[in-house]
């Protein structure tokens, strides 16, 4: 289930508007204050675990698109409607996110002080009819696959030797952590083969509650790849993946692909 919302900057329609670098993060807690407002269980129940929070996978994947996007040190200037692109195959966590959403009593929504936006139009995305054992995917929003090092987490990349096995590794784990809360205990069906066509490094800027309390910084830098990409391996895998996602934070605007044409 997919879906795409457009929504427009309620002032200085037609000006440049910023954000800060961490974008992301600021559309993460927008959509955990409108599925909070129109469903307070459901939200409890996804992100909280008794008086902690749940840091269980989410079965979804968002992606944001600033048009016109230019890059400074500490901000992000667009000009144009902003557009969410929102991903998962839990119809239950579709429905609730998606009338959340459409919900009046959350617009204008401060995205900082200085840019309010408004719900202009939705409109659901057809998926593929039919998913194959070999497909080739394009990213919306970077991928992160990583390994753990110690205390530490290194990213791995397409171009390191050891990637396909990691890859694996990580998207097993992803997908058996979504189907579990289906009631399915299994997680990827067959390896997957990784080909790059046409992928590069990317680093971002972000910024999360807990690093910033736990290590005094305000940003943090991720390491990961975006383009173009073969994936081979079970038709079902590669529709979980389409769906939800692939690798880590895809809750935080990471890992959102689309089927290449």
């Amino acid at each position: 289930m997919r879906a795409k919302f457009i929504f427009e900057v309620s002032e200085k329609q037609g000006q440049v508007h910023e954000l800060p670098i961490y974008y992301r993060t600021i559309f993460m807690s927008f959509l955990k204050r409108a599925l909070s407002l129109y469903n307070q269980e459901y939200f409890n129940r996804l992100y909280w675990w008794e008086d902690k929070k749940n840091k269980w996978q989410k079965p979804f994947v968002f992606a944001v698109n600033l048009p016109n996007m230019n890059f400074q040190d500490d901000t992000v200037s667009f000009r144009g409607d902003i557009l969410l692109n929102l991903s998962t195959s839990d119809y239950e966590f579709f429905v609730n996110m998606y009338n959340s959403l459409l919900n009046n009593r959350l617009y204008p929504y401060p995205l900082t002080d200085s840019c309010k936006i408004a719900l202009k139009r939705t409109y659901l995305v057809r998926e593929p009819e039919k998913f194959d054992s070999k497909m080739t995917f394009k990213t919306f929003a970077p991928i992160l696959i990583e390994k753990k090092e110690g205390n530490k987490k290194v990213p791995v990349l397409p171009f390191d030797e050891e990637f396909e096995e990691v890859f694996n590794d990580v998207i097993d784990f992803e997908i058996r952590n979504i189907r579990l809360l289906r009631g399915q205990n299994r997680g990827l069906q067959k390896r997957l083969t990784f080909r790059p066509i046409n992928v590069q490094k990317t680093v971002v800027k972000h910024r999360i509650s807990e690093f910033v309390e736990t290590t005094g910084k305000d940003i943090m830098f991720l390491t990961g790849f975006s383009g173009l990409f073969e994936l081979s391996g079970d038709p079902e895998d590669l529709k979980e993946l389409y769906q939800n996602g692939i690798g880590f934070r895809r809750g935080q605007g990471f890992g959102f692909v689309e089927v290449a044409k």
